[in-house]
């Protein structure tokens, strides 16, 4: 009878053993790969028994693993590794094997984002997308070793990271490169005076100009955005604050034809529709980052439209600006934003640019060969700063990504080398503020 008993409690051990070997195997359900044999097959003619038969049996791993019908009871199943391919004639699973990926393991069939490409295990490989991403650590840190001499840092920024640098370029941008028409134009040049060190037209016009940064999200409208911001900028300050408004930048967006909205635009189309046909104000058509139904469309006034005029005057008329004009050089730009307000910049814009934190800015060698383009952003003033012996000039501009990015919104860039081109397609215009004493026709017309 202890016999039995004895007999019985090793039964049940080896039999746990056993069912957790089982559970194992068919959690990974790579048995045959982890345990390859033979083992049904190694008992040759007498190999598959049918029904139940106790000694149709075959050593495996400290206990026995069974070649006969019976063991074929699902999850409590005690076959053999090989008794399917062997007794039933079943093609064997095709190998799978896990990936090791940034740190972890990855199930074969599955996926995961690794930034901006995604990524999927495929027999032990990991099949990624290739694609250049906004950001990455890699550019990120390469900028921050060398940030003494850079004289600026980078940083990780949310709303970049997991995006391709191919989005950034189409739907962060959005200024196409300057036609012949802008580059042809005639450029003013202001006479010479005395240029302060430092200006900044925040403090000159205080309570005047509005220090909101737009946020354009993920629409190329640069375009507008810098248009409608310089102009707003002008409307206060020429008209000695009866007309502080915030110019829709959306109604250009929405209205100007043979241009591509979202995907982009021409800075002289903006001016163009500025100038022939105005625009409302922000309150009236506020920004939405997508091309959607002009609103102006067959409208002769603010009435008309439902709007209220900004600022201390009965203003009816759309806003609109005289033609637009360019500056020639760094003198005309610092005179011209003295004396007349914010201007209109071009730049090429680089990868590393994105990953901006503060400092002046100039292209780093993190670039490499990646592609290009082109934002507009608007001018606001300009510094110095000294180091010991040497002097970097710059320019304070205002980007159009929020105050989430750079230094609250604002960048500065180097100054009188042209840097990413920012000195080569500068533009201005002056705002058409509200006259009791004219008429003016509206330029909806006929």
């Amino acid at each position: 009878m202890k016999n039995m008993e004895v007999y019985y409690i090793k039964f049940s051990k080896l039999f746990i053993i056993f069912m957790l070997l089982i559970k194992l195997v068919i959690a990974y359900k790579d048995l045959h790969l982890d345990f390859p044999g033979p083992y049904c097959a190694q008992r040759g003619a007498a190999g598959c028994c049918e029904n139940r038969k106790d000694s149709c049996a075959v050593p495996i791993q400290g206990t026995l693993c069974y070649c006969d019908d019976f063991c074929d009871r699902g999850h409590s199943g005690d076959c053999c590794p090989d008794y399917d391919t062997y007794c039933k004639n079943v093609p064997p699973p095709v190998p799978t094997q896990r990936c090791f990926h940034n740190g972890i393991y990855i199930n074969h069939g599955q996926s995961l984002e690794d930034n901006c490409n995604h990524c999927t295990c495929r027999n032990g490989i990991m099949e990624c997308e290739n694609d250049i991403c906004i950001q990455d650590n890699d550019i990120i840190n390469n900028i921050n070793l060398i940030d003494e001499s850079l004289k600026w840092h980078a940083k990780n920024y949310s709303e970049f990271w997991g995006r391709k640098y191919s989005e950034g370029i189409k739907l962060r941008l959005g200024t196409f490169e300057p036609s012949f028409r802008v580059k042809s134009q005639t450029r003013l040049s202001n006479r010479i005076t005395n240029i302060p060190v430092e200006f900044n037209a925040l403090n000159q016009w205080s309570g005047l100009l509005t220090e909101n940064i737009k946020d354009q999200g993920w629409c190329g409208s640069s375009w507008v955005i810098s248009t409608t911001s310089v102009a707003s900028d002008r409307f206060a300050i020429q008209s000695k604050g009866q007309e502080v408004v915030d110019l829709s930048a959306q109604n250009i967006l929405s209205c100007t034809r043979r241009q591509q909205g979202c995907l982009g635009g021409h800075l002289d189309a903006a001016w163009r529709y500025l100038h022939m046909k105005g625009v409302v104000n922000e309150e009236c058509f506020p920004y939405e980052a997508h091309s959607s139904h002009c609103r102006t469309y067959g409208i002769k006034s603010l009435r008309q439209m439902g709007c209220h005029s900004s600022g201390k005057v009965d203003r009816d008329h759309f806003y609109s600006t005289g033609p637009a004009y360019s500056l020639n050089n760094e003198t005309d730009i610092q005179i011209e934003i003295m004396r007349s307000g914010p201007v209109q910049a071009t730049m090429r814009i680089y990868r590393d640019f994105f990953s901006y934190g503060g400092g002046i800015y100039r292209r780093s060698a993190a670039n490499r060969d990646h592609d290009h383009g082109f934002h507009s952003v608007k001018l606001i003033g300009w510094g110095e700063e000294r180091h010991a012996y040497q002097t970097t000039k710059y320019w304070i501009a205002a980007n159009s990504w929020g105050t989430w990015w750079g230094e609250k919104g604002y960048f500065r860039v180097l100054r009188g080398v042209n840097e990413c081109m920012i000195e080569d397609y500068v533009l201005a215009s002056w705002p058409h503020v509200f006259n009791p004493h004219v008429k003016r026709v509206s330029p909806y017309k006929k």
